[in-house]
């Protein structure tokens, strides 16, 4: 141990002390010799409120000290809450990132399929017209040859009529098959103009029937 004087007042006092705590020891002496010779000249009372001024002085740094400190711990307890907000913030937005990814994917995939059928209906729409324009040349073609086939029939009835109008006679006679009436002035154009258009009616049904 060693042994330090301190002035109070006027007064030395001997100290006993732990190695290099003097200047420590020092400092304390000077701030209560300081309070001291603030007070009115009685030495006892005057060191009495010299320490207790001190020691209240003392108090309040403490009280300081622990409001700073838990203010200091609030703070920290703030940051550490506002860190793991920030966190979960990032976290939701890396999962926001990935699943607007997804949608854009999605939206991609979407689109491409809706292009996709209405490259389909445009094709359908277009063969919907080729087999409209198909029906109706196949219903004016179908309507010629209705009237090339009246126009035929018609021909035949003529025909058959003059035939009919011929009397029994030796010109009947004269005619033992069809084929010899082909040599009569008036009949031979009407029969030549019926085969004719059979011929005709014959070959287009068959073109028109054949699968394209």
């Amino acid at each position: 141990m060693n042994t330090l004087n301190l002035t109070v007042g006027g007064r030395t006092f001997a100290i006993a002390c732990q190695p290099g705590d003097e200047p420590h020891i020092q400092n304390l002496g000077a701030q209560i010799d300081a309070k001291f010779q603030q007070l009115a000249p009685r030495y006892s009372q005057n060191l009495l409120f010299a320490t207790l001024q001190l020691a209240d002085d003392l108090h309040r740094a403490q009280l300081t000290a622990e409001k700073a400190a838990a203010d200091l711990a609030a703070t920290d307890t703030h940051v550490a809450n506002a860190k793991r907000e920030a966190d979960l913030a990032v976290s939701q937005a890396e999962k926001l990132k990935v699943r607007v990814a997804d949608l854009e994917r999605e939206l991609d995939r979407l689109q491409s399929a809706n292009q996709q059928e209405a490259n389909k209906y445009n094709d359908l729409a277009a063969d919907n017209e080729r087999f409209k324009i198909a029906v109706m040349e196949a219903d004016a073609e179908k309507s010629r040859l209705d009237a090339e086939l009246a126009t035929a029939k018609r021909e035949r009835d003529t025909f058959e009529q003059r035939l009919a109008e011929l009397p029994a006679s030796s010109e009947r006679q004269s005619f033992p098959n069809p084929t010899a009436a082909m040599t009569d002035p008036d009949l031979a154009p009407s029969l030549e103009r019926f085969a004719e258009l059979l011929e005709n009616c014959v070959a287009k049904l068959e073109t028109s029937s054949t699968p394209s």
